[in-house]
């Protein structure tokens, strides 16, 4: 699982919810299929507590940091994630650039722009099968211009498009 956020969602209850925005990425390192996970993007105040990170560690998350990825850029990152594999992406919207994603209920300077994300979605392509991609937590109010709604629309049309020149359709 490639995780592109703000935040590492290693809750295990928030509020009495343990199903929630602030678990998921936790609720998914409990099932079965799900061997590694990468955590991309992530920065800002509360994106974690210390027993949260922890145990993502402990769990053996990758947990890449926004200043990483701008540090060393995302082919690297790719470098890191085995060859030949199934993926599954999943896109917080916050975890995305503001400048190009700002409808969102926290923006956080930085992120992943749009060239890393491309970059990633097509280099998980090459590298093995994204089985699925999903972004979420956009809130539409917040939508400038319609920024966000058109740059989600491209990830997905990146993803398609890379997908088709790689024969995933084919018989």
């Amino acid at each position: 699982m490639i995780q592109v956020d703000a935040h590492i969602d290693w809750r295990d209850v928030f509020h009495g919810v343990s199903q929630g925005l602030s678990s998921v990425i936790r609720r998914a390192s409990e099932m079965d299929h799900i061997n590694e996970i990468y955590q991309i993007g992530l920065r800002s105040a509360g994106s974690a507590r210390p027993e949260e990170r922890q145990a993502a560690l402990d769990y053996g998350s990758n947990l890449i940091t926004d200043i990483e990825l701008q540090e060393i850029g995302m082919k690297a990152i790719l470098n890191r994630i085995p060859d030949n594999q199934n993926y599954y992406l999943t896109i917080d919207a916050d975890g995305v650039d503001p400048t190009i994603m700002p409808a969102v209920a926290g923006p956080a300077p930085g992120g992943v722009n749009y060239s890393q994300m491309r970059t990633l979605i097509q280099g998980l392509v090459k590298k093995g099968k994204v089985l699925g991609m999903d972004i979420v937590e956009i809130t539409p109010a917040k939508d400038l211009n319609g920024i966000t709604a058109i740059t989600a629309g491209r990830f997905i049309c990146n993803l398609i498009g890379t997908a088709v020149r790689a024969g995933y359709f084919k018989k």
